[in-house]
């Protein structure tokens, strides 16, 4: 007998005797393939009719390392840190400006009350 853990009719893992548990396992007591513990990889059997075979539709994993390239998600990030300190910049010159209004405002009030 074999635990396997069975998704929608693909074998996902397995034990030898009741090794696993959970709501996918079922308990197998039919043939098993002679190379089902040589070949297996998870998704390379299925379950059906009572019966494992391989999955005509399993892909073998890729062994090439996902690359390290900016998301979307990363991307709109880096943007809005731009966008951020643009404002910023901009807010600053806003006050600069409004600082100098101020200042020319005070000195027409001086002039207007001297005269």
């Amino acid at each position: 007998m074999i635990s396997l853990m069975v998704k929608n009719n693909v074998i996902t893992d397995y034990a030898k005797g009741d090794g696993l548990v959970g709501d996918n396992v079922v308990q197998f007591s039919g043939n098993i393939p002679d190379d089902f513990y040589s070949k297996f990889n998870p998704s390379f059997y299925l379950l059906q009719d009572d019966k494992i075979i391989e999955n005509p539709d399993y892909v073998e994993p890729s062994d090439t390392p996902p690359v390290n390239s900016p998301t979307s998600v990363q991307e709109a990030i880096d943007k809005l840190g731009e966008v951020t300190a643009k404002i910023a910049e901009d807010d600053n010159q806003i006050k600069l400006a409004l600082n100098k209004l101020g200042l020319a405002v005070a000195d027409l009030q001086q002039t207007k009350e001297v005269k």
